[in-house]
């Protein structure tokens, strides 16, 4: 009891830390039905994620990319010859036309994808990677396995197998915070 008793100050202690968290927090401790374990410490995986993610999106402001474009130029990448069609890369990416459309025009003007005439059908075109976006690669990736790779250093190799497991129960649970 007391080692739970400990838990749970602890907890309290870093959601105090987190003002936005803390309201929600404060009104689960008032209702006696709520386990607040479970919603302190979904607040605080909130928290990390969000961190994680302002930190990944900081360093793709840096090379005035986001997610998206790094989506579509890492399929590009991957792909034979550094090419695919438009409809190709949406549906790789899973967005519609309509959103590629958009990335692929932020991309064109950033130089980092170029039009090309499709090899097999010269009514359609195909996007490919330029020399800047393959550049950029080369330095842009190291750097970020690098942050990753000091981030997660404050974990074992052990213990980032178990949260990974029990990132994967959690994905597993995610239905459970549908409202549809």
């Amino acid at each position: 009891m007391q080692e739970s008793n400990e838990k749970r100050e602890q907890m309290e202690r870093t959601l105090r830390l987190m003002p936005r968290q803390q309201v929600l927090f404060d009104l689960a401790r008032q209702r006696p039905e709520v386990d607040t374990t479970s919603v302190g410490t979904y607040l605080l995986f909130l928290w990390v994620a969000r961190e994680v993610f302002a930190s990944q999106q900081a360093f793709y402001d840096r090379f005035e990319l986001s997610e998206g474009k790094i989506v579509v130029l890492l399929l590009l990448q991957q792909a034979p010859y550094y090419r695919l069609t438009p409809s190709a890369l949406a549906e790789a990416a899973g967005v519609t036309r309509g959103t590629i459309t958009g990335l692929l025009a932020g991309l064109e003007r950033s130089g980092l994808v170029k039009r090309t005439e499709h090899p097999e059908d010269g009514r359609m075109f195909s996007i490919e990677l330029t020399k800047p976006a393959l550049e950029l690669f080369e330095q842009m990736l190291p750097e970020r396995f690098n942050y990753i790779a000091e981030f997660m250093s404050s974990l074992t190799e052990e213990e980032q197998h178990q949260l990974r497991a029990l990132l994967e129960k959690m994905n597993r649970g995610l239905p459970a915070l549908s409202t549809s």
